[in-house]
C-alpha cells in the first residue's frame, strides 16, 4: 500500500486553488448548465446576461449591446442552456419551448461557453459557434 503525505499547507493550498478556480469560472458555463433571468457571465467589460424579458444579450460596459438572441418578450421564465450536444438554446418556461438556438449541435461531448476578453462569446469543444463580436484593442 502506498501512503501519500501532504505538506502541512497542502490542504490550505488546495482550498485556495478551488476558490480561485470558482472565481475565475464566472466567465463560462459548461454542458448542462444554464443562465436564468438575471444571471450573467462576465469578463472585463463584457457581460452576457439572460434578461427577465427572455432576451440573451451581450453588453460592453453594461450599457451597449453588441449582440442579442432577439427573443425579448417572446416567452416567460426563460433560461439559456448549453446542451451536452454543444447547442446553446433559449427556452421559455417549464414547458421547454425553444425561442432561439445557436444551431451548433455537434453530438455528445463536454462543451463550455466562454465570454472572452476580446468581446467574443464562444462555445468550445471545438469552436462551434461565436457571436463574432471581437473588439479591437484601442
Amino acid at each position: 500500500m502506498v501512503a501519500f503525505r501532504f505538506a502541512p499547507n497542502a490542504t490550505a493550498t488546495m482550498i485556495l486553488l478551488m476558490i480561485i478556480l470558482s472565481v475565475a469560472a464566472e466567465d463560462m458555463i459548461f454542458s448542462g448548465e444554464s443562465l436564468t433571468a438575471g444571471q450573467f457571465l462576465e469578463r472585463g467589460p463584457y457581460t452576457l446576461v439572460m434578461q427577465s424579458d427572455c432576451n440573451l444579450v451581450l453588453y460592453v460596459n453594461k450599457s451597449r449591446a453588441l449582440w442579442s438572441s432577439q427573443t425579448d418578450r417572446k416567452g416567460t421564465a426563460c433560461r439559456a442552456e448549453l446542451q451536452s450536444s454543444g447547442n446553446l438554446v433559449v427556452f421559455s418556461g417549464g414547458g421547454g419551448d425553444v425561442l432561439w438556438t445557436s444551431n451548433s449541435a455537434r453530438g455528445p461531448n463536454s462543451y463550455r461557453l466562454v465570454v472572452q476578453g476580446d468581446g467574443n462569446v464562444v462555445i468550445y469543444g471545438a469552436a462551434v459557434w461565436a457571436t463574432n463580436t471581437v473588439q479591437s484593442r484601442s
